[in-house]
């Protein structure tokens, strides 16, 4: 498990890890104080997430939603349904759940 700081800008198009994290080849662990950044474009963003725990979703420094995380890694909505927009999405993940893969929509 490794210490990771998140950059206070985030450029667009990138995500960022922050807090503690095991990154593996194909998915990461969240640890303690473990946080992921999306400087995102989209109408819709999901993420690929198992394990157990939450995630507290916030966007442009709004909180909008709690995800609950059980079991095998499987598809979560963290943004939308709405129109299409930019923003940075910020995930404060509790430790012991799976991140995977971003996807859009």
């Amino acid at each position: 498990m490794a210490a990771y700081q998140a950059p206070v800008g985030l450029p667009q198009d990138t995500f960022a890890f922050g807090g503690r994290w095991d990154i593996g080849s194909e998915g990461a662990v969240a640890g303690s104080a473990a946080t992921l950044s999306l400087h995102y474009q989209a109408q819709d963003v999901y993420l690929v997430l198992g394990g157990t725990g939450t995630v507290a979703v916030s966007v442009d420094g709004t909180p909008t939603r709690t995800v609950t995380v059980a079991g095998e890694p499987r598809l979560y909505q963290l943004v939308g349904p709405g129109t299409y927009g930019r923003g940075t999405l910020t995930l404060a993940v509790s430790p012991g759940v799976d991140a995977y893969d971003f996807t859009f929509g």
